[in-house]
């Protein structure tokens, strides 16, 4: 499997809000730690983004891709952008408005087996304090 090709697929799906296509990435049993949520298993990957996208409009943008010769891990650096379509006071990352836009970069690790995500990794990158 050439990795890039095949990450690709997925930043399209999900992009695209194709839940059944970029849920095929994950594994049943997938590990999932991001910012906003930190849940076990494919449904519950699912379900987190069911609620964000009912919400949101959120797209990711590859910068930078490290796939290792192997096939088993995936290093991405990646730029999220979101538009609130509703008022969510509640968000996990902080309260958005409708209309409000966010953007950010993203280190997230995958680990692979089988052509399925194991464990998904995410960490936001930021400026400096004071920069």
């Amino acid at each position: 499997m050439s990795l890039r090709p095949w990450f690709e697929a997925y930043l399209d799906a999900f992009n695209r809000n194709d839940f059944a296509g970029f849920g095929a990435y994950y594994a049943p049993d997938v590990v999932f730690v991001g910012q906003a949520a930190q849940v076990t298993g494919r449904e519950a990957v699912l379900a987190f983004y069911r609620t964000v996208k009912a919400r949101l409009d959120e797209t990711l943008e590859l910068l930078t891709f490290v796939g290792a010769a192997d096939g088993t891990r995936i290093a991405a650096e990646v730029r999220t952008r979101l538009v609130a379509r509703e008022d969510w006071p509640d968000m996990p990352t902080g309260a958005m408005r409708a209309g409000d836009r966010r953007e950010s970069v993203n280190f997230i690790l995958y680990d692979i087996a089988d052509a399925r995500f194991t464990r998904v990794r995410s960490a936001r990158f930021g400026p400096r304090a004071g920069a």
